[in-house]
């Protein structure tokens, strides 16, 4: 009874020692696969990775452009500040202007008015001179 117990677990483990090798061929074929498999899963993850970068880059790259036009636009504020404050000065000389040339115009016009005057008043004492002289 014992040899016959002792063939069959040695047939037992003979089969158990085949079914081992079979699957550990299995899981060598799988690995194999799984290898395939986790070769085109980095080649995947590589692909996302370098897109992510480029990504990344751009996104830097509009950064730094963004900083720019944040710096043209603070220079072009200060500019137009800079050229009100400019106009507004110009602004109070041309109505301090306006003022003068009117009142210089007001001066003119009496001026004119006191000159005409004058001379008529030069040619009424010419005429009193003239007729004190002939009729005298």
């Amino acid at each position: 009874g014992s040899m016959v117990a002792d063939f069959k677990a040695v047939v037992s483990t003979q089969s158990t020692g085949k079914k081992a090798k079979a699957d550990k061929e299995e899981l060598l074929a799988s690995g194999t696969v799984k290898k395939r498999g986790k070769k085109d899963v980095t080649k995947v993850a590589e692909d996302i990775t370098n897109t992510l970068q480029r990504n990344t880059e751009l996104l830097a790259a509009m950064v730094r452009q963004q900083e720019e036009t944040v710096k043209n636009l603070a220079t072009s504020s200060a500019e137009v500040d800079e050229v009100d404050g400019e106009y507004r000065t110009l602004s109070s000389v041309l109505v301090s202007s306006h003022r003068l040339v009117t009142k210089i115009g007001q001066r003119a016009m009496t001026d004119t008015i006191l000159t005409y005057l004058c001379f008529f008043l030069f040619l009424c004492t010419v005429a009193y001179v003239i007729q004190k002289r002939i009729f005298y």
